[in-house]
């Protein structure tokens, strides 16, 4: 009777178990998917609007990327990692409060977006108008993606965030060739993926079946009295030597030199997707290292291994610059190939940051790490004036793989200072 009764559990426990695995590899899958897919997208947008379009408008894209990042990373560490960290009892408890949350999250971009558009009208000038437009759309793109990735993998939804980035694809991909064929101008679309966006969030919030505001006003206020401090930290100490430095350029010099930024920076972008399509799965290989000196031993090597691929791509990218520059966006920027080799040390360098990062959110070594990225910022944005003005696009890359530099170098010889101690 005991075996009879036995056999039945053992089965249901084997079925939960199958069940389980298949539901882990199927959000894998999708989270996976989701940043290749949204990554490769970006690159592609990138490419169709330097052949479109002018300078200007590839400039103003570059930058409003680079916004649309740094408000992504505030809003990463200050709201959606805390969801993450909550269980998904209490997101589906609370789902309504979680997408009022972000409702009102989203109202703070588009009414900062309209602020700012609005000063650049007044101030007459063509590109001080397109940045503030690129900026308002890539808020809304940015922000959303960033909050769609928690909150449906955290109510069991993750095909569903699959399907939400192939919508982004399918009207990047149809707005680039309307783009490329002359029908549209950059402002429509731009215009374009922010009312995608807009459908992408609505969509999203009808998955919580209710809203509540109240709600949503309250966790965003503790969400952000709580980890608010920590989120401008860790955006800070990043954008300082990543992004900063192309708005210096933007600020101080013509938009070409801007546009000669961004336009080289997408060229180095798939070394970066490939690299993080790999840290994914590396990730999760070493989170299954129980043992302290393999799991370190682990992240060394994948540290010399992300170091040659990067220098193998950056050597190839380097090589034949001139003749990327021309396939990705005609002859808009023939002349201008030592744009591409100089991103190639920053590139090769933040490559080999993926793995390290691994290791130090294993050992919980972030005072250290936000100390060394602050002086990595400091010195990159002190750089960048003067180098800004002596070699324009040159010299704004030049600080932010002088940043990397710091900042890779700093945490390589914290951590392994740690291992030797």
């Amino acid at each position: 009777m005991t075996l009879a009764t036995g056999e039945p559990e053992v089965a249901a426990r084997k079925r939960e178990r199958l069940t389980g695995s298949l539901r882990g590899t199927a959000t894998r899958l999708a989270t996976v998917g989701d940043q290749l897919l949204v990554a490769l997208t970006n690159f592609g947008l990138t490419i169709a609007i330097g052949r479109a379009f002018g300078a200007d408008e590839l400039a103003a894209y570059g930058i409003g990327l680079s916004v649309g990042l740094m408000v992504q990373g505030l809003q990463r560490h200050a709201v959606t990692i805390p969801l993450m960290l909550r269980t998904a009892e209490w997101a589906g408890r609370n789902r309504g409060g979680v997408v009022a949350e972000q409702a009102l999250v989203l109202l703070l971009a588009v009414l900062a977006g309209a602020a700012a558009l609005g000063i650049s009208y007044t101030s007459l000038s063509r590109f001080a108008f397109l940045a503030a437009l690129s900026n308002a759309a890539c808020l809304l793109i940015y922000l959303q993606l960033e909050f769609a990735r928690a909150f449906l993998v955290k109510i069991g939804k993750p095909l569903l965030l699959l399907a939400g980035a192939m919508l982004y694809a399918a009207a990047a991909a149809a707005l680039s060739v309307a783009a490329l064929k002359g029908m549209i101008r950059y402002e429509w679309m731009l215009g374009g993926l922010g009312a995608t966006m807009i459908v992408h969030a609505i969509a999203v919030a009808l998955l919580a079946r209710s809203l509540a505001p109240k709600q949503g006003a309250r966790l965003l206020l503790a969400d952000t009295k709580k980890y608010g401090g920590w989120a401008v930290a860790a955006t800070a100490t990043y954008a300082g030597y990543n992004h900063l430095p192309l708005l210096i350029l933007g600020a101080v010099a013509a938009p070409v030199h801007a546009a000669i930024f961004v336009a080289a920076r997408s060229l180095m972008q798939p070394l970066q997707i490939l690299l993080r399509g790999f840290d994914v799965a590396d990730k999760n290989l070493f989170a299954e290292a129980k043992d302290g000196k393999r799991a370190a031993h682990f992240i060394w090597r994948l540290v010399g291994i992300y170091a040659v691929v990067g220098v193998v791509f950056g050597a190839a990218a380097g090589f034949g610059a001139e003749h990327l520059l021309a396939l990705a966006y005609g002859d808009k920027f023939a002349g201008h190939g030592a744009a591409v080799i100089a991103w190639v040390p920053a590139y090769v360098l933040l490559s080999i940051s993926m793995p390290l990062e691994s290791l130090v959110y294993a050992r919980h070594r972030f005072a250290g790490y936000f100390i060394i990225r602050g002086i990595a910022s400091a010195v990159a944005i002190a750089a960048a004036f003067p180098l800004v003005r002596l070699y324009a696009e040159i010299g704004a890359i030049a600080a932010c793989a002088l940043g990397w530099l710091i900042a890779v170098t700093g945490t390589a010889l914290m951590l392994a200072w740690k291992r030797n101690a």
